[in-house]
C-alpha cells in the first residue's frame, strides 16, 4: 500500500513537472506575438563620437518609426538624433517595411550641434509616429574620440571663412584635415597643430562651388579618424546692368575676401610662436592665409617672460610683430652690490655665532 501511495505520488510530481515544461515551451511563442515594438543597435555598447550606428526592430502598429535621443545636456524629452538643436519632443522619420521590421544607420559625425555631445551614455528613444505609446528605448555609451572638431558655421556661402575649432584628449602636434566633395575628391588638404593644452583652430577661405563637403581630421598620433560636414550656397546676387554680381546688401556689391599674413620674429630669435593657440613654428616666420581679424600671438622662449599681443590681420597686407623678449626675474644674474651685501651678512652670521655659543 506504501508503494503503490508511493508511485502515485511520484507520478503526481512528474506529471506537474511536465506540465510545467509544457507550458514553458507554450508562452515562448506567445511572447515573441506580443513583442509588437522593440529597439536594438549592433555592437559592443560603447562608440566614438564619429562612429556610425545601426540600430533596427519591429514597428507592428504603423508604417513609420521616430528617433529621438537624450541624455546629458539634452530634454528630457528628447529631441532628433541628427539635430541636438531640434525641437523638444521631435524626431528623424524611419519607414517601416511591410513585414514590421525598420532599420536605421545613425552616422553621428553629421549630427548638427554636435559639440554638445560629451562622453557619457545616452538613451534613443523609437515610437510609433502615430501612437506615441508604442515606444522602446535603449542606449548606447559614447565617447569623444582622441580630438574632434566643430566647423564654424556649418552653413556658409561661397567667399566666406570657414573656422574649424577643436580639441584634443592629449597634445597632438599634427593634425591633418581634408575636404572632400559628394564624390569623395580631395579639393583641400591643410595641416595645423594643437596647443599643449589639446586646443586647436583653423581659418579656411571657402573657394569651392556650393554643394555638400565632407571634413576629415586625422592624425598619425590619434587612433580614429573624425568626420563632420558642411554645406557651402551660394551667395546672394544682384543685376547690375544686366550682369550677376554678388551682393553682401541687397544693391551693394559684395567685396574681394582675401587672407592676410603675419610676419613674426623677436629677439632673441627662435622663439616658439602660437597663432590662436595653435604652434605654427619658430621666430622668424611669415605665415600667409591668415583670416582678416584679430587673433592672439603669444611667442615663447625659454629663460623669457611670454609675450602676448592682438595682432589684426588686414586682407591683402602683412602684419608685423618684433618684440624684444624680457628675461624672467628668476633668470637675472645677480647684481654685484646683491652679492657684496650678501658676503657681508654671511661674514657677520660667522663671527656671531660661535660668541653666542660660548657665553651659552
Amino acid at each position: 500500500m506504501n508503494i503503490m501511495t508511493g508511485t502515485a505520488h511520484t507520478g503526481r510530481i512528474v506529471a506537474v513537472m511536465m506540465l510545467v515544461i509544457a507550458l514553458a515551451f507554450c508562452m515562448q511563442p506567445v511572447l515573441a506575438s506580443d513583442e509588437t515594438f522593440t529597439i536594438t543597435y549592433r555592437g559592443a555598447g560603447g562608440y566614438y563620437i564619429g562612429d556610425n550606428i545601426i540600430f533596427d526592430g519591429i514597428n507592428k502598429v504603423g508604417n513609420v518609426t521616430v528617433m529621438k535621443v537624450t541624455g546629458p545636456g539634452l530634454p528630457a524629452a528628447g529631441v532628433p538624433v541628427y539635430d541636438l538643436d531640434g525641437a523638444e519632443g521631435t524626431g528623424n522619420p524611419v519607414p517601416v517595411n511591410a513585414d514590421g521590421t525598420w532599420r536605421f544607420v545613425w552616422y553621428t559625425s553629421t549630427i548638427k550641434g554636435l559639440d554638445k555631445m560629451q562622453t557619457a551614455r545616452y538613451h534613443i528613444i523609437a515610437l510609433d509616429s502615430g501612437d506615441p505609446t508604442a515606444t522602446a528605448t535603449t542606449s548606447v555609451m559614447m565617447k569623444k574620440p582622441d580630438f574632434y572638431v566643430v566647423a564654424s558655421p556649418s552653413t556658409l556661402e561661397t567667399g566666406e571663412y570657414l573656422r574649424l575649432i577643436g580639441t584634443a584628449e592629449q597634445a597632438i602636434s599634427d593634425i591633418r584635415i581634408e575636404i572632400s566633395d559628394a564624390n569623395g575628391n580631395v579639393v583641400h588638404t591643410e595641416n595645423t597643430g594643437a596647443s599643449q593644452t589639446g586646443y586647436f583652430t583653423y581659418a579656411l577661405h571657402v573657394d569651392m562651388p556650393p554643394g555638400e563637403y565632407v571634413i576629415t581630421v586625422t592624425s598619425p598620433s590619434a587612433r580614429t579618424t573624425f568626420r563632420t560636414s558642411i554645406t557651402v550656397i551660394p551667395p546672394p546676387t544682384t543685376a547690375i546692368n544686366g550682369t550677376s554680381v554678388a551682393v553682401t546688401e541687397p544693391g551693394i556689391p559684395s567685396p574681394t575676401v582675401d587672407t592676410g599674413t603675419l610676419s613674426i620674429s623677436s629677439t632673441p630669435s627662435g622663439a616658439s610662436v602660437y597663432v590662436d593657440s595653435v604652434s605654427i613654428g619658430s621666430t622668424p616666420i611669415t605665415q600667409g592665409s591668415i583670416a582678416p581679424g584679430t587673433h592672439l600671438v603669444e611667442i615663447k622662449y625659454a629663460g623669457y617672460q611670454t609675450y602676448a599681443a592682438q595682432a589684426v590681420v588686414v586682407a591683402g597686407e602683412t602684419t608685423t610683430v618684433a618684440p624684444a623678449l624680457v628675461k624672467s626675474p628668476s633668470s637675472l644674474p645677480l647684481s654685484p652690490i646683491t652679492v657684496l651685501v650678501g658676503l657681508v651678512i654671511a661674514g657677520l652670521l660667522c663671527i656671531i655665532l660661535p660668541r653666542g655659543r660660548k657665553s651659552a
